[in-house]
This record gives C-alpha cells, structure tokens and sequence, in this order.
C-alpha cells in the first residue's frame, strides 16, 4: 500500500496542488478582508464579530476544498475509467482495491492538511488585522480558541470524511460532471444539517452516522464497482 502510494503521488503532482492550496488560501483571506472592509466602512452595518467571521471561514475552507478534492477524484480516478486508462493500471500483478484506495488516501490527506493549513492562516490572520486595523467588533480573547480548534477539528473530520462521496457517486455513474455536481450536493446538504443545530457544527452523533453510512457506501463501491472496467 505504501509502495502505491508512493507511485500514485507522482501522478497526483504535489507542487501544483500546493500552488493551489497557497492560492485558495489567499482568496479566502481576500474575501474575508473585502467583507471585513465593507462593514467597517459602511456607516448603515455594524462590524462582523469574530463568531460570524470564523463561521465563514470554515465555509470557505469546506465549499473549496471538498468541490477540489471532487475534481482530484475526477481527474485521479472517474477520468481512468471513463477513458479505459485504468486498464493499462489493472494489467498488473497489483491488487484493484488498493490501488484506488491509495489514490483516495492521497486525496483524503490533501483535503485534511489544506483545510488545517487554511483554518490556521485565516484565523491567525483575523486576529492579526483587528489587533492592528480593528476591524471586528470587540477583542480577541485567547478563549475563543477553546470553541475555534474544536470546531476546525471536526470540519476538518467531516469534510474529509464526506470527500469520499463524489468518489462513490461518480463510480456509480462512471461520469466527471457528477463526481463534481456531487461535491456540491453534498455541502449544500450538509449545510442545511448544521444550520438547525445550536452550535453551527454536526453533533457526535451525526458525525458517526455519516461517518457509517460513507463507509459502508465506500466498501459497497470497492466491492461492486472498482473491478468494473465498463
């Protein structure tokens, strides 16, 4: 497994998906600063709160890096399907289920460490600007990170997690558009889900239930569908 690894990650081409990572940061730090700006300078809002503006960046950090980690899965896997690529992959002595296991591991990784390095540079980078330019309404207390780590470790579990889905649709489909459409679905949805709980997160209860379901979905598609090469 290791060794496919290992191979798979010179397909998967770390240094531009870094540059992506370097640059969905950055956007998010610009949007959040945009936002920051208009309800500084607009004399009809008040300032965001810390609450709302880390609220955001979690959104940020979920719509962009699951709807990327759905194109990774498109191109890394649907693609070789779809295109029969993957045979050539299969003509060797190499056990099926690993070798997109080993691609799915790679991707569920890069979500995981994206998202971390994201929640860490936008949250520091809040701190930063009201510290000097005062731009949320009151004080950052070093509190805030006792709900702030708990909330970006359990985003950050659930979005990897819930990255497997457009894999699983797309397998069933055989089809990019869905892989992609799917990653979609599935923040929208989820969305939805933690906007009716108090806290703004999934409970533990709804993360082992997801977490279940994905996984039984998962090994249903390695059984049934990953040997299927039409």
């Amino acid at each position: 497994m290791a060794h496919l690894i290992k191979l798979e990650l010179k397909k998967f081409g770390i240094a531009r998906n870094v540059i992506f990572m370097i640059a969905a940061i950055l956007f998010s730090i610009l949007f959040i600063t945009i936002s920051l700006w208009d309800s500084t300078t607009d004399p009809e809002q008040t300032k965001d709160t810390f609450e709302s503006t880390y609220l955001v960046i979690g959104l940020l950090m979920s719509f962009i890096f699951l709807v990327y980690s759905s194109v990774l899965t498109a191109r890394l896997v649907i693609r070789e399907y779809n295109q029969r690529t993957i045979t050539i992959m299969f003509s060797y002595p190499l056990n099926r289920a690993k070798l997109i296991a080993s691609k799915l591991t790679i991707i569920m990784i890069y979500t995981a460490i994206s998202m971390a390095i994201g929640y860490v540079c936008c949250s520091g980078y809040i701190v930063f600007v009201d510290r000097f330019f005062d731009m949320l309404e009151g004080t950052f207390q070093p509190s805030m990170l006792q709900t702030w780590i708990p909330m970006a470790i359990t985003t950050v579990i659930v979005c990897t997690v819930l990255s497997l889905w457009p894999f699983i649709i797309g397998m069933i489909r055989k089809s990019v558009p869905t892989t992609i459409v799917t990653s979609l679905i599935v923040i929208v949805f989820r969305q939805v889900i933690i906007s009716k709980n108090a806290t703004y997160q999934e409970s533990i209860l709804q993360i082992l239930l997801v977490a279940i379901v994905t996984l039984v979905a998962a090994l249903f598609i390695f059984k049934k569908k990953v040997p299927d090469l039409y």
